[in-house]
């Protein structure tokens, strides 16, 4: 990329990407029609990006980059892992909730390219699992998670239960708010944790 990543045009060329990857799929958005949104020439997104691919890739980039930094934010490295594990739950929920138009491309459009789910599983996830996983070390050290669970497994679990919540409110197009799951799906996880039958 020759352009730097901080010029409000590589923004604009995300979002416009976002709104029109959502509407038509990824297979049918041409960066043409991205350009069009952005109301920028078509050339000018290949200063920034090197295929369409790439768009996809920073629109992915960029959310985890959000999710990660807003969770650091909220999570209080001092909470016990039970507060922990509810803030996650809480966070992914309202983050992937919050943009309907972004949660399609994360649940639905990015799951059709093997090259891309390859890129997505050694990127920012990693770095949300080993969040997690940190975070069940912490309640297994505690005393309250049960001892005999791998605690990567364990964050991969929890992560497939809220991206199968996240999945399951873009496929249903409700307009309930994703969050409002939050406490279910906690509940749901600490019980699995504690061992609670």
């Amino acid at each position: 990329m020759s352009m730097q990543r901080d010029n409000g045009k590589h923004s604009l060329i995300l979002d416009a990407a976002i709104v029109e990857i959502a509407c038509s799929g990824y297979h049918y958005t041409t960066v043409a029609r991205i350009a069009r949104r952005a109301g920028v020439a078509d050339g000018t997104i290949y200063l920034y990006f090197k295929s369409k691919q790439d768009v996809l890739v920073a629109v992915f980039d960029r959310a985890m980059d959000r999710f990660i930094s807003q969770g650091i934010l909220e999570m209080n490295p001092g909470d016990d892992a039970v507060t922990r594990i509810s803030d996650i739950v809480r966070l992914h929920l309202e983050q992937v909730g919050e943009n309907r138009d972004l949660a399609v491309i994360l649940q639905v459009e990015l799951r059709h390219s093997l090259n891309f789910l390859d890129v997505f599983s050694r990127t920012r996830l990693r770095d949300y699992l080993e969040i997690i996983t940190g975070v069940v070390v912490q309640g297994q050290n505690e005393g309250v998670f049960r001892p005999d669970m791998d605690p990567l497994l364990t964050a991969r679990m929890i992560f497939g239960v809220l991206d199968q919540m996240a999945t399951d409110w873009v496929l249903s197009k409700r307009d309930t708010p994703l969050a409002t799951r939050a406490d279910e799906v906690t509940a749901f996880v600490l019980g699995a944790l504690k061992g609670v039958r």
